[in-house]
């Protein structure tokens, strides 16, 4: 049996300074963690997904991703 890829942490720095703290799995897909709000995340199909098409008033709006080295 194989073992499973590790997840890879990342950040979401947020356009008015705060920064999330995020993790991408091995197929891919993303989870942020909103930590002003209980029980929160946002998921996406990738990083860049993430990010992308996002409205004014929209906390990801303009945020950056900040990746680690696994």
């Amino acid at each position: 049996m194989s073992v499973p890829a590790p997840a890879i942490p990342f950040l979401v720095r947020l356009t008015d300074g705060r920064t999330w703290g995020a993790v991408e799995f091995p197929g891919g897909f993303v989870c942020v963690y909103h930590p002003d709000e209980i029980n929160v995340c946002t998921i996406a199909t990738s990083a860049d997904a993430l990010v992308t098409d996002r409205t004014p008033g929209d906390p990801l709006y303009g945020a950056i991703v900040e990746q680690y080295e696994p």
